[in-house]
C-alpha cells in the first residue's frame, strides 16, 4: 500500500452555453439549414451536411433538433411567424376598402418572396421529410392556417357588398394558387434581370421568362389589378350551378 502511486485525474470543467448563445446557435441552424434545404431539396439535406456547413460536430446538431424533419418545421415555424406578423402590420396600417385591403395582403405574399425567397421555398414548395416518429418541436406545433385569414377577409368583403360571389373558402383557395403560380413566375423573371450575363439555350425553357417585354414589376402590377377587376365585377361571378 505504501508504495501505491495514487492518479489524480483532472475534471476538466465545461462551461455550458447561456440562454442566449443557444438562441443564436439555433438561429444560425435555422439559417443555415433554409439555404441548404434551397440547394439540396428535401432529398438531398442531409444534418451531416448541415453540421459540416455551420463548422460544428454533428452530434451538437442534434443537441438542438433531433431529425431533419425536425428542422424543416423548426424553419416553416420560423418564418410563417415572421409572415404572419408582417400581415399584422399591413392590416393595423391599412386604409381604404376590403378589397384593398386584400390587395394589400397580396402584394406582401409577394414582397414576402422577394426578399427573402428561401423562405418562400420552405413555406410553399419545399415538402416534409419523411419521418418514422414526430419529434417535440413537430408534438407542440400550432398550424398558422393562414389561408383562414384570407377567407375571413373575403368574406367581410362579400358582406360589405364589394364581392359579389358567395363562396369565401373557395374564392381564397382560387386567389392563393393564383398568386402562389405569380410569385414563382416572377421570381424566375427576376433571376433573370438579376443575371444579365446568363446565357441559356432554346433548351432551357426557363429562358422565355427573361425576354418577354416587359419586367417583373410590371409583371406583378398586372396580376394585382387583374384581381382587382376580377373580385368587383359583377360580369365575372362564377355561380355554384358552374362547378358543381
Amino acid at each position: 500500500m505504501g508504495n501505491q502511486k495514487i492518479v489524480k485525474t483532472k475534471i476538466k470543467q465545461t462551461r455550458s452555453r447561456s440562454p442566449e448563445k443557444k438562441a443564436k446557435q439555433f438561429e444560425r441552424i435555422l439559417d443555415a439549414g433554409k439555404q441548404l434545404f434551397q440547394q439540396k431539396g428535401r432529398e438531398g439535406f442531409s444534418l451531416r451536411g448541415l453540421a459540416k456547413m455551420l463548422n460544428m460536430n454533428q452530434n451538437n446538431v442534434y443537441n438542438y433538433v433531433e431529425s431533419k424533419r425536425e428542422l424543416w418545421v423548426c424553419i416553416r415555424k420560423k418564418f410563417y411567424e415572421q409572415y404572419r406578423n408582417e400581415n399584422k402590420v399591413v392590416i393595423k396600417n391599412h386604409e381604404g376598402s376590403t378589397v384593398d385591403l386584400l390587395l394589400d395582403l397580396f402584394d406582401h405574399f409577394f414582397k414576402f418572396a422577394e426578399e427573402d425567397y428561401g423562405a418562400f421555398t420552405m413555406m410553399h414548395i419545399i415538402p416534409s421529410p419523411p419521418s418514422d416518429k414526430i419529434g417535440p418541436f413537430e408534438k407542440q406545433y400550432k398550424p398558422f392556417n393562414f389561408l383562414d385569414g384570407t377567407t375571413r377577409v373575403i368574406k367581410e368583403a362579400i358582406n360589405e357588398g364589394e364581392i359579389k360571389e358567395n363562396n369565401a373558402a373557395l374564392l381564397s383557395f382560387f386567389m392563393f394558387s393564383l398568386i402562389l403560380g405569380a410569385t414563382i413566375v416572377e421570381n424566375t423573371m427576376r433571376s433573370f434581370e438579376e443575371n444579365i450575363n446568363y446565357k441559356g439555350t432554346e433548351a432551357d425553357e426557363k429562358i422565355q421568362f427573361g425576354t418577354q417585354p416587359f419586367t417583373s414589376k410590371e409583371f406583378r402590377k398586372y396580376v394585382l389589378r387583374k384581381i382587382q377587376l376580377g373580385l368587383t365585377d359583377p360580369n365575372l361571378i362564377v355561380d355554384e350551378s358552374d362547378y358543381k
